[in-house]
């Protein structure tokens, strides 16, 4: 599993100016760009436990605090915890009759409780009775502090609902002309609240309004328990003491002694799809099963632009030329034509996506607290390229993605100057780097460089829009070929 930790030597440029590898981008086949993390937006389709694979809506989710109520992790490691049974003998009830003494033998009963396969925490431990239920019934700890929550709770979703009609008017009369009424009520004048009131029907928002008047703040106390006499006396057992990553995996109770520790239900987990933030058309959209890994809609670079790779390089030294062996890779399914470029020589990105990308933020309310991380991110790439390649005025030809052909060994050799040999979609150059000559002894030497590649457009456009099957695209990658010598 060595290549895990291994950097990623080629990396691309997203549209939004980021540099990653391949594996973490995606195509947009609707406006036709490269997308990475930032440039999508995420959605939740379901949620589900990923232990027991149990499926749950998102209200059912919200009810339940997005934990699964029959699957516990460890308190101790946080593992999954496993149900285990045991037979329990009753005890032996003795009855007399006509003086003789009787003995009554009842049949052992199966009980069942929760242990630990990593660190054999049960949940004997603590105390917790065993249950004659294998699913479900393990008892349930009340936080001491929930009517406290539930009316923090009630006075801030009363004071956001306040807000939230305070800017609906400030709205309203912002955008009231004379003469012209967006609704009949500012026509004549007669809100919601008053049309209630004559009606004789309660107020909206009388319940938030009692909530907020109703609230009592939290007193600072100036008396604070003091530590007791032995305090620094007292020799410390560290394993009778909770550390950190216990006491917050539990925060209403934060148990600072081992054996308070509690089973914590399961945290359950989200499937997510992603849509383009541009055109607002998904990107990947997963199968509602739980239990299903595959995709509806799985539209990875991957699978759209051509890969490279590169294949072994020479010692970069400054002022001096160096041989580059790298492949290419035609993914689709349709024969590709590519050309290498320089990166300046690639068409500028107009303006109109960006600000197409921008509106759809100040649109989207789930979208507010990302808007400004995104301007923030969005940018040209900054990128430092010491190594130089050749210019190759040619194009090359990338024959479509054959399955078939994966197992045939057979690459044809060329006896050309820049093709070293081809294999069904996969092609090999060679390539020649130069080495800036100020370039510094054991500077990262990089190399950036441009491929122009035609893409067929399989999917048809809405409406009735003329549909353009054949595209040329750009895109930019930086290759790192070590250090400079």
């Amino acid at each position: 599993m060595a290549y895990l930790t291994q950097p990623d030597y080629v990396k691309y440029i997203c549209s939004c100016g980021q540099l990653k590898p391949i594996t973490s981008l995606y195509f947009c086949r609707h406006c036709l760009k490269i997308r990475c993390g930032f440039c999508i937006c995420h959605e939740v389709d379901s949620h589900y436990c990923a232990n027991c694979l149990e499926n749950m809506p998102s209200s059912e989710a919200r009810l339940k605090k997005n934990r699964c109520t029959s699957c516990f992790d460890c308190p101790s490691c946080f593992h999954t915890l496993s149900i285990r049974a045991t037979l329990v003998q009753p005890r032996q009830a003795s009855t007399e009759a006509s003086g003789d003494a009787k003995v009554e033998n009842k049949q052992a009963k199966k009980m069942y409780y929760l242990s630990c396969f990593n660190c054999r925490w049960t949940s004997r431990d603590v105390g917790i009775p065993d249950q004659p239920v294998a699913s479900g019934g393990w008892p349930e700890r009340t936080n001491p502090f929930t009517t406290r929550m539930n009316q923090l709770l009630e006075y801030y979703k009363a004071i956001a609902l306040q807000e939230k009609q305070e800017k609906l008017e400030r709205e309203r009369k912002k955008f009231a002309i004379r003469g012209k009424y967006i609704t009949l009520t500012d026509k004549t004048g007669l809100t919601g609240a008053m049309a209630r009131n004559i009606a004789g029907l309660p107020s909206t928002d009388g319940g938030s309004s009692s909530a907020i008047a109703n609230f009592v703040a939290s007193q600072a106390s100036e008396e604070v328990e003091e530590l007791p006499e032995d305090v620094y006396t007292k020799e410390v057992n560290l394993k009778q003491i909770t550390s950190m990553a216990q006491r917050l995996a539990s925060p209403e109770w934060q148990p600072a002694e081992v054996s308070r520790l509690h089973p914590l239900a399961k945290l359950l987990s989200v499937k997510r799809s992603q849509r383009c933030r541009a055109c607002d058309h998904n990107l990947t959209k997963p199968e509602y099963n739980p239990g299903s890994i595959k995709f509806k809609i799985e539209l990875l670079a991957y699978y759209h632009v051509p890969e490279v790779k590169i294949i072994s390089h020479e010692s970069m030294k400054p002022g001096e030329k160096a041989a580059l062996l790298v492949k290419l890779t035609n993914p689709t399914g349709h024969e590709m034509t590519i050309k290498l470029l320089q990166p300046e020589d690639v068409p500028i990105v107009e303006e109109e996506e960006q600000k197409s990308i921008e509106k759809s933020l100040e649109k989207s309310l789930n979208l507010e607290k990302d808007s400004y991380s995104w301007r923030a991110i969005c940018r040209p790439a900054s990128y430092s390229a010491l190594c130089r390649v050749r210019e190759v005025t040619r194009d090359f030809t990338l024959a479509q993605r054959d399955d078939a052909a994966e197992y045939d060994d057979d690459a044809r050799h060329d006896a050309d100057d820049v093709i070293v040999w081809r294999k069904s979609n996969k092609l090999a150059l060679r390539l020649e780097v130069e080495t800036e000559a100020s370039a510094a002894s054991g500077a990262p030497a990089r190399a950036a460089l441009a491929l122009q590649y035609s893409y067929r457009n399989t999917v048809p456009p809405a409406g009735n829009q003329p549909h353009q099957r054949n595209h040329t695209l750009y895109t930019t990658v930086l290759l790192d070929l070590g250090h400079v010598i």
